[in-house]
């Protein structure tokens, strides 16, 4: 099962889906024309899709601005496999968490609306308030009381946003705008950018990442002389990060969920690390990998020096 933005050739099987589900609603349910465009554009729908068929299995639309769910409904077909919570999952994700969340759905003694209400409390929806206007089938707003989670910047909550910066001229990275302040340049190669971290990820001495100088998004959309010569540098970096720290080995994870310009993490590893026989929690930081400040700035300037020696074998 694939979730994913609906696009405009998805419009089709949402008026079937509309269709199907308008006997539970009793009353017309479907969204208009111009307003189900607009929701796509604003990547504000949702498809659930069966990789072998390809067929749809469920739809859910939000909206930012209000903060709720708009629009929910699974094929029949498809229903008690889990499309559903996958697609509610989802889509609170792209919502504010730290406000409340909202849906307008069917009271809890309207037996069609049970999965539906099911489904909402099992995510957090607990306050029902009961529309006062006559309705038939009768209909309520739930609420999901504001809570405190912190979540990370990746296109998993921030979707619209990141997919802007993603693009080269939204950058901030092309755009040189300031990096976070635990961040030093460690040298500027031909291709790529080497960056330190202070504490870093995972409790591991000489955690850095280096990043391609031309912009990049996904990388086997980078032309192949691009991320040959940016591997290349990767490598020297690798090689000169070993001989600093002592590393057994260095692991390399290239991301572009969170920062939308492609980058390399490098991470030491270590015979007495915390992670043995395990991928590294990037989460964990504490306690600091460096015994202070003065030798993560140490280790900043033996990167550099190294990698100068690097550069100039590879000028050889």
């Amino acid at each position: 099962m694939l979730i994913r933005w609906a696009t405009y050739d998805d419009l089709p099987v949402w008026r079937a889906l509309e269709s199907e589900v308008a006997p539970i609603f009793i009353i017309p349910c479907k969204t208009d024309a111009n307003s189900a465009m607009e929701m796509i554009k604003n990547h504000e729908i949702l498809t659930a899709v069966d990789y072998m068929s390809g067929d749809c299995m469920g739809i859910i639309g939000i909206s930012r601005p209000k903060n709720q769910i708009t629009w929910f409904a699974v094929f029949e077909k498809y229903q008690r496999r889990g499309a559903g919570e996958r697609l509610l999952k989802t889509a609170l994700r792209q919502l504010d968490t730290n406000k409340d969340i909202f849906v307008n759905t069917f009271q809890s003694g309207y037996s069609p609306g049970v999965p539906a209400q099911t489904l909402y409390r099992k995510y957090g929806f607990t306050q029902e308030k009961p529309h006062e206007y006559q309705s038939m089938p009768p209909t309520c707003r739930l609420t999901r009381p504001a809570d405190t989670e912190k979540r990370g910047g990746s296109f998993h909550y921030r979707y619209p946003n990141f997919i802007r910066l993603a693009q080269e001229e939204f950058c901030p990275v092309c755009n040189d705008e300031p990096a976070p302040d635990d961040q030093i340049d460690i040298a500027c190669l031909e291709n790529c950018w080497v960056c330190g971290e202070y504490p870093g990820q995972g409790r591991l001495f000489g955690k850095m990442y280096a990043m391609p100088r031309k912009h990049a998004f996904h990388f086997e959309d980078m032309p192949e002389t691009d991320a040959a010569a940016f591997m290349n540098e990767v490598q020297r970096v690798g090689r000169a990060l070993r001989k600093v720290t002592g590393a057994v080995k260095i692991n390399y994870e290239m991301h572009s969920n969170s920062g939308a310009h492609l980058h390399i993490h490098l991470f030491p590893r270590y015979l007495d690390d915390d992670f043995p026989s395990a991928p590294i929690d990037y989460r964990v930081t504490e306690p600091y990998p460096y015994e202070s400040y003065d030798e993560y700035l140490w280790f900043v300037e033996q990167m550099r020096h190294e990698l100068k020696i690097e550069e100039a074998h590879h000028a050889l």
